[in-house]
Protein backbone atom coordinates (compact mmCIF):
# COMPACT_ATOMS: atom_id res chain seq x y z
CA UNK A 1 0.00 0.00 0.00
CA UNK A 2 1.28 3.46 -0.85
CA UNK A 3 2.21 5.37 2.25
CA UNK A 4 0.22 8.51 2.82
CA UNK A 5 -0.36 11.28 5.31
CA UNK A 6 -3.77 10.91 6.90
CA UNK A 7 -6.17 13.69 7.68
CA UNK A 8 -9.35 13.06 9.59
CA UNK A 9 -12.90 14.26 10.03
CA UNK A 10 -13.05 16.81 12.84
CA UNK A 11 -16.43 17.62 14.28
CA UNK A 12 -17.72 21.17 14.38
CA UNK A 13 -19.48 21.63 17.71
CA UNK A 14 -22.68 23.57 17.16
CA UNK A 15 -23.42 25.95 20.02
CA UNK A 16 -27.10 26.81 20.27
CA UNK A 17 -27.51 30.00 22.30
CA UNK A 18 -31.01 29.30 23.47
CA UNK A 19 -31.84 32.93 24.07
CA UNK A 20 -29.70 34.40 21.32
CA UNK A 21 -29.86 32.15 18.28
CA UNK A 22 -27.29 29.69 16.95
CA UNK A 23 -23.52 30.10 17.00
CA UNK A 24 -20.63 27.92 16.00
CA UNK A 25 -18.41 26.87 18.88
CA UNK A 26 -14.67 26.82 18.35
CA UNK A 27 -13.09 23.44 17.76
CA UNK A 28 -10.98 21.89 20.51
CA UNK A 29 -7.64 23.58 20.91
CA UNK A 30 -4.88 23.15 23.47
CA UNK A 31 -4.61 23.81 27.17
CA UNK A 32 -6.42 27.08 27.46
CA UNK A 33 -8.27 27.23 30.79
CA UNK A 34 -5.46 29.04 32.59
CA UNK A 35 -5.79 31.96 30.18
CA UNK A 36 -9.43 32.58 30.99
CA UNK A 37 -10.32 35.38 33.38
CA UNK A 38 -13.38 36.79 35.13
CA UNK A 39 -16.73 35.19 34.39
CA UNK A 40 -15.16 32.98 31.72
CA UNK A 41 -12.86 31.39 34.32
CA UNK A 42 -15.64 30.99 36.88
CA UNK A 43 -17.99 29.23 34.46
CA UNK A 44 -15.14 27.09 33.15
CA UNK A 45 -14.31 25.87 36.65
CA UNK A 46 -17.89 24.81 37.36
CA UNK A 47 -18.22 23.04 34.01
CA UNK A 48 -14.93 21.21 34.47
CA UNK A 49 -15.85 19.96 37.92
CA UNK A 50 -19.26 18.75 36.78
CA UNK A 51 -17.86 17.15 33.60
CA UNK A 52 -15.49 15.12 35.77
CA UNK A 53 -18.44 13.85 37.80
CA UNK A 54 -20.27 12.82 34.63
CA UNK A 55 -17.21 10.96 33.36
CA UNK A 56 -16.84 9.22 36.72
CA UNK A 57 -20.46 8.08 36.66
CA UNK A 58 -21.49 10.01 39.79
CA UNK A 59 -23.68 12.35 37.78
CA UNK A 60 -25.86 11.48 34.79
CA UNK A 61 -27.37 14.81 33.72
CA UNK A 62 -25.40 16.98 31.31
CA UNK A 63 -27.53 20.04 32.11
CA UNK A 64 -25.33 22.08 34.43
CA UNK A 65 -26.51 24.95 36.66
CA UNK A 66 -24.00 27.76 37.19
CA UNK A 67 -24.24 29.55 40.56
CA UNK A 68 -25.20 33.21 40.25
CA UNK A 69 -22.01 35.22 39.72
CA UNK A 70 -21.22 38.71 40.95
CA UNK A 71 -19.36 39.26 37.68
CA UNK A 72 -22.70 38.97 35.86
CA UNK A 73 -24.41 41.65 37.94
CA UNK A 74 -24.26 45.42 37.37
CA UNK A 75 -25.58 48.51 39.09
CA UNK A 76 -27.94 50.69 37.09
CA UNK A 77 -25.22 53.36 37.04
CA UNK A 78 -22.79 50.89 35.46
CA UNK A 79 -25.37 50.33 32.73
CA UNK A 80 -25.72 54.08 32.24
CA UNK A 81 -29.35 53.96 33.40
CA UNK A 82 -31.48 55.27 36.24
CA UNK A 83 -33.69 53.32 38.62
CA UNK A 84 -36.73 54.04 36.46
CA UNK A 85 -35.27 52.37 33.36
CA UNK A 86 -36.10 48.79 34.35
CA UNK A 87 -37.19 47.68 30.87
CA UNK A 88 -34.10 49.22 29.29
CA UNK A 89 -31.95 47.41 31.85
CA UNK A 90 -33.53 44.07 30.96
CA UNK A 91 -32.73 44.68 27.31
CA UNK A 92 -29.19 45.78 28.17
CA UNK A 93 -28.47 42.52 30.03
CA UNK A 94 -28.26 40.42 26.86
CA UNK A 95 -25.60 42.77 25.52
CA UNK A 96 -23.68 42.74 28.81
CA UNK A 97 -23.84 38.94 28.95
CA UNK A 98 -22.24 38.55 25.53
CA UNK A 99 -19.61 41.18 26.38
CA UNK A 100 -18.72 39.61 29.74
CA UNK A 101 -18.98 35.88 29.12
CA UNK A 102 -17.57 34.31 25.95
CA UNK A 103 -19.27 30.93 26.01
CA UNK A 104 -17.56 29.72 22.84
CA UNK A 105 -14.17 30.46 24.40
CA UNK A 106 -15.14 28.73 27.63
CA UNK A 107 -16.35 25.63 25.83
CA UNK A 108 -13.24 25.50 23.66
CA UNK A 109 -11.01 25.70 26.74
CA UNK A 110 -13.05 22.98 28.42
CA UNK A 111 -12.72 20.65 25.43
CA UNK A 112 -8.99 21.40 25.25
CA UNK A 113 -8.30 20.61 28.89
CA UNK A 114 -10.55 17.56 29.26
CA UNK A 115 -9.54 14.81 26.80
CA UNK A 116 -11.06 12.20 29.15
CA UNK A 117 -13.73 14.05 31.12
CA UNK A 118 -15.71 14.89 27.96
CA UNK A 119 -15.57 11.51 26.20
CA UNK A 120 -19.39 11.43 26.40
CA UNK A 121 -20.07 14.76 24.69
CA UNK A 122 -21.88 15.16 21.39
CA UNK A 123 -21.83 17.97 18.85
CA UNK A 124 -24.14 20.52 20.46
CA UNK A 125 -24.17 22.66 23.54
CA UNK A 126 -26.33 25.60 24.53
CA UNK A 127 -27.22 27.93 27.36
CA UNK A 128 -30.10 29.86 28.84
CA UNK A 129 -30.52 32.34 31.68
CA UNK A 130 -32.95 34.64 33.49
CA UNK A 131 -32.69 38.43 33.59
CA UNK A 132 -33.38 40.22 36.85
CA UNK A 133 -33.61 43.90 37.89
CA UNK A 134 -33.89 44.29 41.63
CA UNK A 135 -32.71 46.73 44.31
CA UNK A 136 -30.87 48.89 41.83
CA UNK A 137 -28.99 46.04 40.18
CA UNK A 138 -29.45 44.22 36.88
CA UNK A 139 -28.26 40.61 36.95
CA UNK A 140 -27.94 37.45 34.91
CA UNK A 141 -29.33 34.65 37.06
CA UNK A 142 -29.97 30.92 36.79
CA UNK A 143 -27.44 30.39 34.00
CA UNK A 144 -27.76 26.83 32.72
CA UNK A 145 -25.36 25.13 30.31
CA UNK A 146 -26.65 22.14 28.38
CA UNK A 147 -24.20 19.79 26.64
CA UNK A 148 -25.78 17.22 24.35
CA UNK A 149 -24.66 13.62 24.89
CA UNK A 150 -23.18 11.61 22.00
CA UNK A 151 -25.45 8.76 20.81
CA UNK A 152 -22.91 6.20 22.09
CA UNK A 153 -23.51 7.33 25.68
CA UNK A 154 -27.12 8.52 25.84
CA UNK A 155 -29.31 7.09 28.55
CA UNK A 156 -32.99 8.08 28.52
CA UNK A 157 -32.43 11.30 26.59
CA UNK A 158 -29.83 13.42 24.84
CA UNK A 159 -28.80 15.24 28.04
CA UNK A 160 -28.14 12.17 30.18
CA UNK A 161 -25.30 9.66 30.24
CA UNK A 162 -26.08 5.99 30.66
CA UNK A 163 -24.32 4.52 33.72
CA UNK A 164 -23.30 1.32 31.94
CA UNK A 165 -21.79 3.27 29.06
CA UNK A 166 -19.99 5.53 31.51
CA UNK A 167 -18.41 2.40 32.98
CA UNK A 168 -16.64 1.88 29.65
CA UNK A 169 -15.11 5.29 29.95
CA UNK A 170 -13.95 4.64 33.50
CA UNK A 171 -12.35 1.35 32.47
CA UNK A 172 -10.53 3.09 29.61
CA UNK A 173 -9.17 5.62 32.11
CA UNK A 174 -7.89 2.79 34.32
CA UNK A 175 -6.10 1.26 31.33
CA UNK A 176 -4.48 4.61 30.58
CA UNK A 177 -3.31 4.90 34.18
CA UNK A 178 -1.79 1.42 33.97
CA UNK A 179 0.23 2.49 30.92
CA UNK A 180 1.49 5.58 32.73
CA UNK A 181 2.51 3.49 35.76
CA UNK A 182 4.34 1.05 33.50
CA UNK A 183 6.69 3.77 32.27
CA UNK A 184 6.75 6.11 35.26
CA UNK A 185 10.45 5.61 35.99
CA UNK A 186 11.67 6.38 32.47
CA UNK A 187 13.24 9.72 31.50
CA UNK A 188 10.79 12.16 29.95
CA UNK A 189 11.72 11.56 26.32
CA UNK A 190 11.61 7.78 26.67
CA UNK A 191 8.31 8.02 28.51
CA UNK A 192 6.74 10.04 25.70
CA UNK A 193 8.13 7.66 23.09
CA UNK A 194 6.66 4.72 25.01
CA UNK A 195 3.25 6.42 24.84
CA UNK A 196 3.65 6.76 21.07
CA UNK A 197 4.38 3.05 20.71
CA UNK A 198 1.54 2.03 23.01
CA UNK A 199 -1.12 4.09 21.24
CA UNK A 200 -0.05 3.01 17.76
CA UNK A 201 -0.10 -0.62 18.89
CA UNK A 202 -3.55 -0.33 20.49
CA UNK A 203 -5.42 1.35 17.67
CA UNK A 204 -5.53 1.92 13.92
CA UNK A 205 -6.87 4.73 11.79
CA UNK A 206 -10.64 4.59 11.33
CA UNK A 207 -11.11 5.38 7.64
CA UNK A 208 -14.82 4.60 7.75
CA UNK A 209 -15.49 7.23 10.42
CA UNK A 210 -13.23 9.76 8.69
CA UNK A 211 -15.27 9.28 5.55
CA UNK A 212 -18.51 10.10 7.33
CA UNK A 213 -19.55 6.53 8.06
CA UNK A 214 -20.24 7.00 11.78
CA UNK A 215 -21.99 9.56 14.01
CA UNK A 216 -19.76 11.66 16.25
CA UNK A 217 -18.85 9.60 19.29
CA UNK A 218 -16.32 6.93 20.23
CA UNK A 219 -14.25 7.02 16.99
CA UNK A 220 -13.33 10.59 17.99
CA UNK A 221 -12.62 9.78 21.64
CA UNK A 222 -9.87 8.11 23.65
CA UNK A 223 -12.18 5.36 24.97
CA UNK A 224 -11.69 3.38 21.78
CA UNK A 225 -7.91 3.65 22.19
CA UNK A 226 -7.87 2.16 25.70
CA UNK A 227 -10.83 -0.26 25.57
CA UNK A 228 -8.71 -3.33 24.78
CA UNK A 229 -10.67 -4.11 21.61
CA UNK A 230 -8.54 -4.11 18.41
CA UNK A 231 -11.70 -3.76 16.31
CA UNK A 232 -12.48 -0.29 17.70
CA UNK A 233 -10.41 2.39 15.99
CA UNK A 234 -10.24 6.17 15.93
CA UNK A 235 -9.60 9.20 13.78
CA UNK A 236 -6.91 11.79 14.51
CA UNK A 237 -8.93 13.32 17.35
CA UNK A 238 -8.79 10.02 19.24
CA UNK A 239 -5.02 9.64 18.74
CA UNK A 240 -4.41 13.19 19.95
CA UNK A 241 -6.68 13.01 23.00
CA UNK A 242 -5.20 9.66 24.06
CA UNK A 243 -1.66 11.07 23.91
CA UNK A 244 -2.61 14.21 25.82
CA UNK A 245 -4.39 12.17 28.48
CA UNK A 246 -1.35 9.98 29.10
CA UNK A 247 0.74 13.14 29.39
CA UNK A 248 -1.79 14.73 31.75
CA UNK A 249 -1.60 11.68 34.01
CA UNK A 250 2.20 11.70 34.02
CA UNK A 251 4.73 13.18 36.38
CA UNK A 252 7.62 14.53 34.32
CA UNK A 253 11.09 15.36 35.56
CA UNK A 254 11.30 18.43 33.34
CA UNK A 255 8.82 21.15 32.51
CA UNK A 256 6.98 19.09 29.87
CA UNK A 257 3.48 20.00 28.71
CA UNK A 258 1.26 18.53 26.01
CA UNK A 259 -1.27 20.52 23.98
CA UNK A 260 -3.90 19.27 21.55
CA UNK A 261 -4.32 21.50 18.51
CA UNK A 262 -6.45 21.41 15.40
CA UNK A 263 -6.51 22.95 11.98
CA UNK A 264 -5.35 21.59 8.66
CA UNK A 265 -2.61 19.31 7.40
CA UNK A 266 -1.89 19.60 3.68
CA UNK A 267 -5.28 21.28 3.29
CA UNK A 268 -7.34 18.61 5.06
CA UNK A 269 -8.84 19.07 8.54
CA UNK A 270 -6.70 17.47 11.19
CA UNK A 271 -5.88 17.28 14.90
CA UNK A 272 -2.44 16.70 16.41
CA UNK A 273 -0.34 17.53 19.49
CA UNK A 274 2.33 20.04 20.34
CA UNK A 275 4.68 19.16 23.21
CA UNK A 276 6.79 21.64 25.09
CA UNK A 277 9.94 19.89 26.28
CA UNK A 278 12.27 20.76 29.14
CA UNK A 279 14.36 22.93 26.79
CA UNK A 280 11.42 25.36 26.57
CA UNK A 281 10.81 24.64 22.87
CA UNK A 282 7.67 23.27 21.25
CA UNK A 283 7.70 20.22 19.00
CA UNK A 284 5.13 18.68 16.69
CA UNK A 285 3.66 15.26 17.56
CA UNK A 286 1.32 13.67 15.00
CA UNK A 287 0.62 10.14 16.20
CA UNK A 288 -1.94 9.59 13.46
CA UNK A 289 0.90 9.89 10.98
CA UNK A 290 3.33 7.91 13.10
CA UNK A 291 1.13 4.82 12.81
CA UNK A 292 1.88 1.97 10.45
CA UNK A 293 1.38 2.66 6.76
CA UNK A 294 1.86 6.42 6.89
CA UNK A 295 4.70 8.55 5.52
CA UNK A 296 5.62 9.62 9.06
CA UNK A 297 5.95 6.12 10.50
CA UNK A 298 7.28 5.21 12.93
CA UNK A 299 8.55 8.46 14.47
CA UNK A 300 9.34 10.99 11.76
CA UNK A 301 6.54 13.22 13.03
CA UNK A 302 7.18 12.60 16.72
CA UNK A 303 8.77 15.53 18.58
CA UNK A 304 9.51 16.91 15.15
CA UNK A 305 10.70 20.34 14.19
CA UNK A 306 8.84 22.51 11.69
CA UNK A 307 9.75 25.69 9.87
CA UNK A 308 7.37 28.61 9.98
CA UNK A 309 5.68 29.05 6.64
CA UNK A 310 2.74 31.33 7.31
CA UNK A 311 2.95 34.20 9.79
CA UNK A 312 3.15 31.98 12.87
CA UNK A 313 -0.02 30.11 11.92
CA UNK A 314 1.43 27.61 9.46
CA UNK A 315 4.47 25.32 9.70
CA UNK A 316 6.15 22.84 7.36
CA UNK A 317 7.52 19.73 9.07
CA UNK A 318 11.23 19.20 8.49
CA UNK A 319 10.63 15.44 8.42
CA UNK A 320 7.78 13.12 7.41
CA UNK A 321 7.26 14.15 3.82
CA UNK A 322 7.26 17.91 4.38
CA UNK A 323 3.67 18.02 5.60
CA UNK A 324 2.24 21.52 6.12
CA UNK A 325 0.35 22.09 9.39
CA UNK A 326 -1.85 25.16 9.77
CA UNK A 327 -3.48 26.08 13.07
CA UNK A 328 -7.19 26.88 12.95
CA UNK A 329 -7.91 30.60 13.01
CA UNK A 330 -10.15 30.27 16.06
CA UNK A 331 -7.26 28.81 18.08
CA UNK A 332 -5.38 32.08 18.01
CA UNK A 333 -4.48 33.33 21.51
CA UNK A 334 -5.81 30.22 23.25
CA UNK A 335 -2.64 29.18 25.06
CA UNK A 336 -0.15 31.90 24.07
CA UNK A 337 -0.61 35.16 22.26
CA UNK A 338 -0.98 34.03 18.67
CA UNK A 339 -0.14 30.39 18.00
CA UNK A 340 2.33 27.97 19.53
CA UNK A 341 5.67 28.56 17.82
CA UNK A 342 7.49 25.36 16.86
CA UNK A 343 11.19 24.60 17.03
CA UNK A 344 12.84 24.63 13.62
CA UNK A 345 14.67 21.39 14.40
CA UNK A 346 13.69 17.95 15.69
CA UNK A 347 14.06 17.35 19.41
CA UNK A 348 17.44 15.99 20.38
CA UNK A 349 17.47 13.87 23.52
CA UNK A 350 20.36 14.78 25.81
CA UNK A 351 20.65 12.32 28.73
CA UNK A 352 23.57 14.29 30.22
CA UNK A 353 21.60 16.74 32.32
CA UNK A 354 22.55 17.97 35.78
CA UNK A 355 23.84 15.33 38.18
CA UNK A 356 21.09 13.80 40.30
CA UNK A 357 20.27 15.32 43.65
CA UNK A 358 18.93 13.40 46.62
CA UNK A 359 16.05 14.71 48.71
CA UNK A 360 14.03 13.24 51.54
CA UNK A 361 10.83 13.59 49.55
CA UNK A 362 9.23 10.55 47.96
CA UNK A 363 7.66 12.69 45.21
CA UNK A 364 10.92 14.36 44.13
CA UNK A 365 12.92 12.05 41.89
CA UNK A 366 16.68 12.46 41.90
CA UNK A 367 16.77 13.38 38.20
CA UNK A 368 13.87 15.88 38.31
CA UNK A 369 14.81 19.31 37.00
CA UNK A 370 13.85 20.85 40.36
CA UNK A 371 15.54 18.20 42.55
CA UNK A 372 18.68 20.23 43.26
CA UNK A 373 16.60 23.31 43.96
CA UNK A 374 14.37 21.43 46.40
CA UNK A 375 17.40 19.91 48.15
CA UNK A 376 18.88 23.40 48.53
CA UNK A 377 15.58 24.84 49.77
CA UNK A 378 15.30 22.17 52.46
CA UNK A 379 18.91 22.55 53.58
CA UNK A 380 18.50 26.33 53.72
CA UNK A 381 15.27 25.91 55.74
CA UNK A 382 13.27 27.72 53.08
CA UNK A 383 10.71 24.93 53.05
CA UNK A 384 10.12 21.64 54.78
CA UNK A 385 7.65 20.31 52.24
CA UNK A 386 3.93 19.67 52.47
CA UNK A 387 4.25 16.52 54.59
CA UNK A 388 6.82 14.34 56.35
CA UNK A 389 8.05 12.91 53.03
CA UNK A 390 6.29 14.97 50.35
CA UNK A 391 7.07 18.25 48.63
CA UNK A 392 4.16 18.29 46.12
CA UNK A 393 6.30 19.82 43.35
CA UNK A 394 3.48 19.75 40.80
CA UNK A 395 1.00 21.59 43.04
CA UNK A 396 0.31 25.18 42.09
CA UNK A 397 2.12 27.69 44.29
CA UNK A 398 0.14 30.34 46.15
CA UNK A 399 1.15 33.93 46.85
CA UNK A 400 1.42 33.07 50.54
CA UNK A 401 3.91 30.30 49.79
CA UNK A 402 6.26 32.28 47.57
CA UNK A 403 6.28 35.26 49.94
CA UNK A 404 7.11 32.91 52.82
CA UNK A 405 9.88 31.23 50.78
CA UNK A 406 11.33 34.66 49.96
CA UNK A 407 11.22 35.76 53.58
CA UNK A 408 13.05 32.62 54.68
CA UNK A 409 15.59 32.96 51.86
CA UNK A 410 16.28 36.49 53.17
CA UNK A 411 17.01 35.07 56.62
CA UNK A 412 13.58 35.64 58.20
CA UNK A 413 14.15 39.36 58.92
CA UNK A 414 12.13 41.05 61.66
CA UNK A 415 9.37 43.50 60.82
CA UNK A 416 7.22 45.98 62.70
CA UNK A 417 4.25 43.62 62.44
CA UNK A 418 2.31 45.94 60.14
CA UNK A 419 0.49 44.79 57.04
CA UNK A 420 -2.36 46.08 54.89
CA UNK A 421 -3.95 42.62 54.75
CA UNK A 422 -5.96 41.31 57.73
CA UNK A 423 -3.88 38.92 59.83
CA UNK A 424 -4.58 37.08 63.06
CA UNK A 425 -0.90 36.30 63.52
CA UNK A 426 -1.57 32.56 63.38
CA UNK A 427 -1.21 32.25 59.60
CA UNK A 428 1.96 30.44 58.52
CA UNK A 429 2.72 33.41 56.27
CA UNK A 430 1.92 36.17 58.81
CA UNK A 431 5.50 37.30 59.55
CA UNK A 432 6.46 36.94 55.89
CA UNK A 433 3.51 39.08 54.78
CA UNK A 434 4.44 41.82 57.26
CA UNK A 435 8.03 41.83 56.02
CA UNK A 436 6.91 41.82 52.39
CA UNK A 437 4.52 44.73 52.98
CA UNK A 438 7.21 46.82 54.70
CA UNK A 439 9.78 45.96 52.03
CA UNK A 440 7.38 46.81 49.20
CA UNK A 441 7.44 43.29 47.83
CA UNK A 442 3.65 43.05 48.00
CA UNK A 443 1.06 45.76 47.50
CA UNK A 444 -2.61 46.41 48.12
CA UNK A 445 -4.74 43.63 46.70
CA UNK A 446 -2.37 40.87 47.84
CA UNK A 447 -4.34 37.62 47.98
CA UNK A 448 -2.43 34.94 49.93
CA UNK A 449 -4.61 32.07 48.70
CA UNK A 450 -4.49 32.97 44.99
CA UNK A 451 -2.22 31.00 42.69
CA UNK A 452 0.96 32.79 41.65
CA UNK A 453 1.74 33.35 37.96
CA UNK A 454 5.14 33.55 36.27
CA UNK A 455 4.89 37.34 36.00
CA UNK A 456 3.93 37.72 39.66
CA UNK A 457 6.71 35.39 40.81
CA UNK A 458 9.31 37.39 38.89
CA UNK A 459 7.93 40.62 40.34
CA UNK A 460 8.22 39.30 43.90
CA UNK A 461 11.80 38.10 43.43
CA UNK A 462 12.75 41.29 41.58
CA UNK A 463 11.32 43.39 44.41
CA UNK A 464 13.24 41.39 47.01
CA UNK A 465 16.46 42.22 45.12
CA UNK A 466 15.72 45.92 44.90
CA UNK A 467 14.01 46.22 41.50
CA UNK A 468 17.23 46.75 39.56
CA UNK A 469 17.11 47.85 35.93
CA UNK A 470 17.86 45.45 33.10
CA UNK A 471 17.70 45.57 29.28
CA UNK A 472 14.18 45.06 27.96
CA UNK A 473 13.20 41.60 26.72
CA UNK A 474 11.77 40.92 23.28
CA UNK A 475 8.92 38.59 24.24
CA UNK A 476 5.84 38.92 22.08
CA UNK A 477 3.55 38.49 25.11
CA UNK A 478 5.32 40.97 27.42
CA UNK A 479 4.45 44.55 26.45
CA UNK A 480 7.14 47.12 27.21
CA UNK A 481 4.69 49.04 29.39
CA UNK A 482 3.42 45.98 31.25
CA UNK A 483 3.72 46.42 35.04
CA UNK A 484 5.88 43.29 35.23
CA UNK A 485 8.10 44.04 32.20
CA UNK A 486 11.00 45.24 34.35
CA UNK A 487 10.81 42.15 36.55
CA UNK A 488 10.85 39.82 33.55
CA UNK A 489 13.77 41.66 31.98
CA UNK A 490 15.80 41.46 35.18
CA UNK A 491 14.96 37.80 35.78
CA UNK A 492 16.01 36.82 32.27
CA UNK A 493 19.25 38.82 32.50
CA UNK A 494 20.10 37.15 35.84
CA UNK A 495 19.12 33.71 34.41
CA UNK A 496 16.44 33.22 37.03
CA UNK A 497 14.17 32.12 34.20
CA UNK A 498 13.88 32.04 30.43
CA UNK A 499 10.93 32.31 28.14
CA UNK A 500 8.68 29.33 27.52
CA UNK A 501 9.72 29.69 23.86
CA UNK A 502 12.14 31.95 22.03
CA UNK A 503 9.40 34.57 21.61
CA UNK A 504 6.99 34.00 24.51
CA UNK A 505 7.17 34.27 28.29
CA UNK A 506 3.59 33.22 29.21
CA UNK A 507 3.31 35.71 32.09
CA UNK A 508 -0.13 34.42 33.16
CA UNK A 509 0.89 30.79 33.48
CA UNK A 510 0.49 29.57 37.07
CA UNK A 511 3.71 28.36 38.74
CA UNK A 512 4.15 25.05 40.51
CA UNK A 513 6.04 24.63 43.77
CA UNK A 514 8.84 22.90 41.88
CA UNK A 515 9.17 25.85 39.52
CA UNK A 516 9.22 28.41 42.36
CA UNK A 517 11.92 26.44 44.18
CA UNK A 518 13.94 26.44 40.95
CA UNK A 519 13.54 30.20 40.45
CA UNK A 520 14.66 30.91 44.02
CA UNK A 521 17.60 28.51 43.75
CA UNK A 522 18.82 30.29 40.65
CA UNK A 523 18.34 33.73 42.21
CA UNK A 524 19.93 33.05 45.58
CA UNK A 525 22.40 30.28 44.90
CA UNK A 526 23.40 29.69 41.30
CA UNK A 527 23.51 33.34 40.34
CA UNK A 528 24.91 34.46 43.67
CA UNK A 529 23.09 37.76 43.23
Amino acid sequence: MKKQLLTALLALALAVGLLQGGALAAQPAGRAGSRLTGADREVYQVLREEAAKIAAGTRSSTVIQIPDLSSLSWSMAELGLTEENRQAALSKLDEKFSQTLNMDRVYTALAADCPYELYWRGLQYGWKYDRSVQNGRASIRNLVIQIKTAPDYQGGGDTTVDAQEAARGKQAAETAKTIVERYQDLPDHEKLDAYRREICALVSYNKAAAGGGAPYGDPWQLVYVFDGDPATNVVCEGYSKAFQYLCDLSRFSGDVRCYTVSGQMNGGRHMWNVVRMEDGKNYLVDLTNCDEGTAGAPDKLFLAGARESGGGQSYTAVNGGGAVYTYAQDEKDLFVDGWLALSGEDYRYDPSAQPPANTAFSDVKADAYYAQAVAWAVEARITQGTGPDTFSPEDNCTHAEIVTFLWRAEGEPDSQGWSFIPLSGKEFYAQAACWAAERGVIAQGFDPEAECTRAQAMDYIWAAFGRKDAPACAFDDVAQDAPYAGAVAWAVEQEVTTGTTDTTFEPDQVCTRGQIATFLHRAYQQGGI
